[in-house]
């Protein structure tokens, strides 16, 4: 038995473990329509407005737009309908949920000396929820491809010893040596090996060629999809208003992400003659980081119309993965019917990596109708296929993942259009978003149509919004082996609240 001979050599091998696929930096790159109810209610079109907490975050230059201290805050109701395509089979699934969206503060200094060109400093600290993680969806189809090929995959080219369990040992205990000796890949064979799914096709030793133990033209595949999480953004912002015709701006922003993604697997109605059947795979992925971007962006003021321009720089994360793994499967020995359940509880915990997610520009105009309201356009573009992934040691897997990305995202053009019409203490807002696909093989566009009302008072203001959102995604059953891929729409209604007053 060779496992003791890879200790030692974990910095040194090329065959490090990661838990990062496709699928979840399709998830960890994405966005929402989110915000204070009246950014919302206006499809996000602020960025050549400002005067709003929730716009500091596309422009910094927006802060420099208020003429008094401000604080505010949102809440939202939230209700998800989800609908997923595999192999041609349609499954629904639907929850609610309620958020604290945004919260934020702007400090505003006015210069009353006529002669200096500053006319107006402000500084302000806003936390926003760039995206929510929280999905809940099911899907099921019948699958010419079986789980085996999962486990195929990552025991190819291991060595038989290495995944057998003998006498003094336990199945925790094998598990974490192959995890922290060998890899993931290696765990993966144990596991597939271990609930007799596969077997080698010899007995030496050394055998590092397997088969499946499931015979079966087709399978039934049933996955259940349970995501927690949020990518929070906090920005520390200062603007400056030049001449009364330039606004001027720029933001610190500090970035957490937590991501918990719970997938429950199940592959039945195999044919009469398999010897497995009925395998459940459970996977667990914990995902959580720090990071920080910078932004710098401008308004300029022509009489009743504004120009805005941001640039908004990579956002740059530290992460760190944590995995937790099972899996049971039926046998028949003799007349008997045997569960092989294997369950190491053992949580994988993997070495910290970073991840780029590339700049991003916006251009925005919008046109005053003196106190009666206003108009506003705005378009950006990021191009999601330049994320990148790395860590301080050689690793082929990351190195996979980014061809991967690369290949397989697009660059990302959204356009946002809002207006508000203002009567006596009522405004009433409406918008439209639309954020292009981010692979070629997904269906839609992303797009959201939006509308809300507000009062204004003298010292304070409410803001209702409504928004309906239609995202599509597409994701894979697993990042290799057995790589079926399925849709994912989601339907969000949410109905938002902000309450702002001024100091």
């Amino acid at each position: 038995m060779n496992k003791a001979l890879y200790t030692g050599l974990l910095f040194f091998l090329i065959f490090i473990s990661h838990a990062q696929t496709r699928n979840d930096i399709n998830y960890l790159t994405g966005s929402s329509l989110s915000g204070s109810a009246r950014y919302i209610s206006m499809g996000g079109a602020f960025g050549a407005l400002g005067g709003d907490v929730s716009a500091i975050s596309d422009n910094p230059a927006g802060s420099s737009v208020f003429l008094n201290t401000e604080i505010g805050g949102t809440i939202n109701y939230n209700n998800f309908k989800f609908e997923t395509v595999f192999l041609g089979n349609r499954s629904n699934r639907e929850n609610e949920l309620f958020n604290f969206d945004q919260f934020g503060v702007v400090f505003v200094f006015n210069n009353k000396n006529s002669k200096n060109s500053w006319k107006r400093i402000s500084t302000s600290i806003n936390v926003n929820r760039i995206a929510s993680f929280e999905n809940q969806f099911t899907l099921n189809g019948v699958n010419t491809n079986s789980i085996a090929d999962y486990f195929l995959y990552y025991a190819d080219g291991i060595d038989f010893e290495n995944i057998q369990l003998y006498d003094d040992e336990s199945i925790a205990e094998v598990y974490r040596l192959l995890g922290n000796d060998i890899g993931y890949g290696a765990q993966q064979a144990f596991l597939g090996y271990q609930s007799y799914i596969i077997d080698p096709i010899s007995n030496n030793p050394y055998e590092q060629s397997y088969i499946s133990n499931i015979e079966s033209s087709q399978n039934r595949h049933y996955l259940n999809v349970i995501n927690n999480g949020f990518h929070r953004k906090t920005s520390f912002n200062f603007s400056g208003l030049y001449q009364n015709i330039l606004h001027l701006g720029f933001n610190i922003n500090q970035h957490r992400i937590d991501f918990i993604n719970d997938q429950e697997f199940f592959e039945g109605e195999q044919d009469l003659n398999s010897f497995i059947y009925d395998v459940s795979f459970d996977n667990k992925l914990i995902s959580y980081g720090e990071g920080f971007s910078l932004q710098f962006g401008t308004i300029l003021k022509l009489n009743n119309i504004r120009l805005g321009l941001s640039y908004d720089s990579p956002q740059w994360f530290e992460i760190n993965d944590e995995t937790i793994q099972k899996i049971s499967s039926y046998r028949y020995d003799g007349e008997f019917e045997i569960k092989e359940n294997i369950n190491p509880e053992i949580t994988n915990t993997y070495r910290p990596y970073n991840i780029k997610i590339p700049s991003k520009v916006s251009a925005s105009f919008a046109y005053v109708f003196n106190e009666r309201g206003l108009f506003s356009i705005e378009y950006s573009s990021q191009n999601l296929s330049n994320s990148y992934l790395s860590d301080k040691g050689a690793s082929s897997y990351l190195d996979e993942v980014n061809l991967d990305v690369n290949n397989v995202f697009l660059p990302i053009n959204t356009f946002k259009v809002g207006g508000e019409y203002r009567f006596k203490k009522v405004n009433i807002r409406a918008g439209f978003y639309n954020r292009s696909k981010n692979q070629n093989f997904v269906r839609n566009n992303d797009q959201a149509i939006t509308f809300g009302f507000g009062f204004n008072f003298r010292a304070s203001a409410i803001n209702f919004s409504f928004i309906q959102y239609d995202q599509n995604k597409k994701f894979q059953l697993f990042s290799r082996g057995l790589i079926d891929s399925y849709d994912l729409n989601k339907k969000l209604s949410q109905l938002s609240i902000s309450y702002n007053f001024k100091l």
